[in-house]
């Protein structure tokens, strides 16, 4: 195996990673802010966020970057169009996360709990949910295609 398969093949498992962190979040993390008290929320939020670097926030990026590489890294087999696609997936998680998740986890930690801005943060995290989505689907394919018999 050279550099492009082994490194298609870490993609492939960063992508998948990140979608079951991904669909937890959107179904389970999300929602259950709605459901801690007022006067804990600040508390609750600071914790959450000091704990999430090494299990979300470094896969995340990592996912929404990497494919950007693969662009240039694919294996010969892996047509330039799908590597394209995965690319942008992962650059609407970078955006959704960067101008819309961000500042809203902002809001929510130095103004405590917030219904709308709750409602906010599940809302437009579908995009990036479904960006990690496509990004994990299309990695599989390239997978396919990169080691299916020639």
């Amino acid at each position: 195996m050279d550099f492009s398969h082994w490194f298609l093949l870490v993609c492939t498992l960063l992508a998948l990673y990140n979608l079951g962190v991904i669909w937890f979040v959107q179904l389970v993390v999300y929602p259950l802010f709605a459901k801690v008290g007022s006067d804990d929320y600040v508390a609750y939020h600071t914790f959450y966020l000091s704990r999430i670097p090494l299990p979300v926030i470094v896969p995340g990026f990592a996912c929404f970057l990497l494919p950007i590489v693969l662009i240039f890294f694919r294996p010969v087999s892996i047509p330039l169009w799908i590597a394209l696609a995965n690319a942008v997936c992962g650059l609407v998680g970078l955006v959704v996360t960067v101008a819309l998740e961000i500042p809203r986890h902002y809001r929510l930690e130095n103004g405590g709990k917030q219904e709308r801005v709750i409602g906010e943060l599940i809302r437009y995290n579908w995009p990036r949910t479904l960006g990690i989505t496509g990004s994990a689907f299309l990695t599989l394919v390239m997978l396919t295609l990169a080691f299916s018999p020639a």
